[in-house]
């Protein structure tokens, strides 16, 4: 049987379901591959539990084959089929596919997805790669179409001398979403892998058409990136064609109804004037935890008095400082963790000279605003003096015993958990009894999770980012958002909005790509890379950058053609 694309790239759907089936003709497939995997998907499974032995993988597999997929669609459907089954016959197969109507079969499971020891043993046994090839050959030899999933060198230089007229070039299961494996290789490496590949299985078999499926290759964007390098005539998805989109499109739909049910509370005039307040000193939110937050802000702002906060990592500091205090942002600052003994002493209280007294921070005759950042860790001798010059508003000077007034305010900041107490257990009591009732908590991110939209839109504003380069998020993508558990606050958050807005999406966000951003590890933090490893993305970028023409790649690494032939030769990039 002779397959035809509708245009452009032959485009296959490995399926498990009736519906998945006549959707994927619908959106205009060309071919459908009826395979365990996509049942497993459908069970919701990942699609690795296909080679686990759970299930039998020929009897599930004719039976939604046979009565839910070929009676609803009119494209050519290939049979999945199973090398291992203790009966497994090859002319039984192309009886089966021949009395059921079947376009033709595919080797699935298949020993290509197998880990390299249990191929061997497979191979030993005979029900290995080669006798998926015979089967394949035989049913083609009966006029039926076969298709051979392929995934290294020797299985494709074997397909192709069987002359097996379609190959299937798999690079593993599907990365992303919320069952996908990580991404073990760049579409780099799978460009340039499957275009040695398809170049060595064409100078056998001129007449072969090459397909691709598998790895990082999840969008049409990734397929383009290849299909640019490798000469490709076609393309299949399974996760990507149905428990991706399906994941996508079904939390996008209940985010969005559960959107359409929320209702904004109805604020006071008080309530806001009050946000108000907060937004001039760079403070966003509506929440309620937020607004609480605001309203103790407010009052201690107002008492001119000496306050504590307490904020988690990652929450910025400098707008709640400044809300207490107008010159608390900018205000001179002393670290318990860095000044240590005479010098916290003489910043803060001053000294006596000869010359006569040096003002400390605590008496600058202007008056200001002083934060003490974890003044727990100062000396308890320094600290009960603070409490004590504080509490009565006279500094009494060490030598001379001056009387002088305390003008500035001093300001508290301690980073706590909400599991820890307000004040660290070395705190001395005198301080911990002044700032007692005077403590603001900066409530965390995870607690106010319905300002994720604000605060990104304000975050893109401080940023100065375009309009255009501002991300729009589906409904699925900030229910996503609010699922995070953000342990890093609003820095996480900026964060994650730089590696949006480094991709330069086009069109909104979705949810399994906000998934992936947040889940990406922080490469400063990575162990180095090996040194094979390193040489390897090296000769692949610089083979991209030149169009993989070996010459040119060769003088752009500094390095004769016979080097960079054996060093590709070595690192398995090359044929």
């Amino acid at each position: 049987m002779t397959l035809s694309s509708r245009g452009g790239l032959l485009i296959g759907a490995a399926v498990g379901s009736g519906i998945a089936a006549q959707t994927a003709e619908t959106g205009g497939a060309d071919l459908l591959l009826a395979v365990n995997a996509g049942r497993m998907r459908n069970m919701g499974a990942p699609s690795i539990a296909s080679m686990l032995p759970c299930h039998g993988a020929t009897a599930m597999t004719d039976a939604f084959a046979a009565h839910e997929i070929l009676p609803r669609v009119g494209i050519p459907v290939l049979l999945g089929v199973n090398c291992w089954d203790a009966d497994f016959d090859a002319d039984d197969v192309v009886r089966r596919v021949a009395e059921q109507g079947f376009a033709g079969a595919v080797n699935f499971p298949n020993a290509t997805l197998m880990p390299r020891g249990m191929r061997h043993l497979l191979d030993r046994a005979g029900r290995g790669f080669r006798c998926e090839i015979d089967c394949l050959a035989r049913v083609q030899a009966a006029g039926f179409t076969a298709l051979y999933y392929c995934g290294t060198k020797e299985h494709a230089r074997a397909a192709a001398e069987a002359g097996l007229d379609m190959v299937l070039l798999n690079f593993g299961w599907n990365a992303g979403g919320s069952l996908g494996h990580s991404r073990r290789a760049s579409l780099e490496e799978v460009g340039l892998v499957a275009r040695d590949y398809a170049a060595l299985i064409r100078r056998l078999h001129p007449g072969v058409r090459i397909l691709l499926e598998g790895g990082p290759v999840v969008s049409a964007e990734d397929l383009g990136h290849v299909a640019g390098v490798a000469a490709l005539d076609g393309y299949v998805g399974g996760s990507t064609l149905d428990r991706l989109p399906y994941e996508e499109s079904v939390v996008n739909r209940i985010a969005s109804y559960r959107q359409a049910g929320d209702h904004h509370e109805h604020l006071t005039r008080q309530q806001e004037t009050l946000l108000r307040w907060g937004q001039r000193h760079g403070l966003v939110g509506r929440a309620k935890p937020f607004r609480t937050f605001l309203e103790e802000l407010e009052a201690v702002s107002g008492a001119g008095r000496s306050v504590a906060v307490t904020f988690e990592p990652g929450t910025p500091l400098r707008p709640v400082l400044s809300a207490i205090d107008r010159r608390g942002a900018t205000a001179p600052q002393i670290d318990g963790a860095e000044d240590h003994g005479t010098r916290i002493a003489q910043r803060l209280f001053g000294r006596d000279l000869p010359s006569g007294y040096e003002d400390g921070l605590l008496t600058v005759p202007d008056g200001e605003a002083v934060v003490l950042r974890d003044i727990h860790l100062a000396l308890p001798a320094a600290q009960r003096r603070l409490a004590r010059s504080l509490a009565s508003g006279i500094l009494v000077t060490s030598r001379r015993r001056r009387r002088m007034k305390v003008t500035a305010r001093c300001l508290f900041v301690f980073e706590r958990s909400a599991q820890e107490p307000a004040f660290p257990a070395e705190l001395h009591p005198e301080l911990a009894a002044l700032l007692s009732g005077w403590t603001v908590r900066v409530p965390p991110l995870r607690d106010r999770i319905a300002d994720i939209p604000e605060l990104i839109e304000a975050l893109a504003e401080r940023l100065d980012l375009p309009k255009g380069r501002v991300p729009s998020f589906t409904p699925g993508a900030l229910q996503r958002l609010r699922r995070h558990a953000w342990p890093e606050n609003e820095a996480e958050l900026e964060a994650l909005l730089g590696r949006i807005v480094g991709r330069a999406p086009e069109g909104e966000v979705s949810g399994n790509a906000v998934g992936q951003l947040l889940e990406a590890p922080d490469r400063s933090e990575e162990p180095p890379a090996r040194g094979s490893e390193m040489e390897r993305r090296r000769i692949v970028e610089a083979l991209w950058r030149n169009d993989f023409h070996r010459g040119r790649t060769a003088a752009a690494l500094h390095m004769s053609r016979k080097t960079l032939y054996n060093k590709m030769t070595r690192l398995g990039l090359s044929d």
